[in-house]
């Protein structure tokens, strides 16, 4: 009798890897009103992807999400596709066979001084965390940011929701970027800042990365062969850095493209799958 062999395991980036999503289509798919079309578009990948994941694991592989998203930005994947479990919010919550594997949390001093430095540079960011998510808006003209969460204006309000809803990762729009160079330096200097390559930007700790999560589901997992990392952008680098074989996406940032062990072809031509299947064909 042939023993089973040591599962080889897949880490996949959401946005730009397994989905052609933009922040904008992410956005409205978030809405009240948003049809079940659009949620299907922006939150599930196309039928040959989810078809080449199946084949994956029915092979007997494990397959997850390694993702900047909240696990509420998730639960459609979950439910579509036969993934084993994610690392969500870059690193800082896992998730494997339905059960939590670790919750990371930010030191809160650190993340204050993120918060006053959007409201000194107006900047519109994103904050979320393991318990929640909300819109800081400080004064100023800034994109519209419409994720169907809370916004509030005030630093002090931002401040409190630290401990609030454990915050731990923030995002801001390509369009006022540029507002931060007079406090990027500084910046640089606490958190990791990640152009995520589809109109908008990143901040995570260094300590708390897809990486660090990753290693978690590992030793969750125990025996296992290679572990492939599939990404496109910035916030990928960790993963793709720890992965064994690093699939980097067509149309991934230059800089990322340049960790590249194999590149995929474009996330709009399903570049996914053709890997994948590469890969049961036993030619990676």
């Amino acid at each position: 009798m042939t023993a089973p062999h040591a599962p080889l395991v897949a880490f996949f980036d959401i946005d730009g890897t397994l989905i052609d999503s933009d922040p904008e289509a992410y956005a409205a798919a978030q809405a009240p009103d948003a049809s079940v079309e659009q949620q299907e578009r922006v939150f599930l990948p196309t039928r040959n992807v989810r078809d080449a994941v199946a084949e994956f694991v029915d092979a007997g592989n494990l397959a997850f999400l390694c993702s900047g998203r909240p696990p509420s930005g998730l639960a459609l994947l979950m439910d579509r596709v036969p993934f084993s479990g994610y690392v969500a919010l870059a690193g800082a919550l896992g998730e494997m066979d339905g059960h939590e594997l670790f919750s990371h949390t930010v030191d809160r001093d650190t993340m204050a001084r993120a918060i006053e430095i959007f409201d000194e540079c107006s900047v519109a960011a994103l904050l979320e965390g393991t318990r929640g998510s909300v819109v800081f808006m400080p004064a100023g003209d800034h994109p519209a940011i419409d994720l169907s969460v809370p916004v509030v204006t005030d630093a002090a309000e931002a401040v409190a929701a630290i401990d609030d809803l454990a915050l731990v990762k923030a995002f801001w729009m390509a369009e006022e970027n540029g507002r931060l160079d007079p406090r990027r330096e500084e910046l640089s200097g606490l958190f990791r800042l990640s152009d995520l390559g589809v109109g908008g930007f990143e901040l995570t700790v260094p300590e708390i990365s897809k990486a660090s999560g990753m290693a978690d589901v590992l030793a969750a997992v125990g025996d296992h062969g290679t572990v492939y990392g599939f990404g496109d952008s910035e916030n990928d680098t960790p993963m793709l850095e720890a992965a064994d074989v690093s699939v980097v996406m067509e149309n991934g940032v230059p800089s990322v493209r340049a960790l590249a062990d194999v590149t995929a072809p474009p996330v709009s031509e399903d570049g996914v799958a053709t890997v994948l299947r590469e890969i049961l064909a036993g030619g990676l």
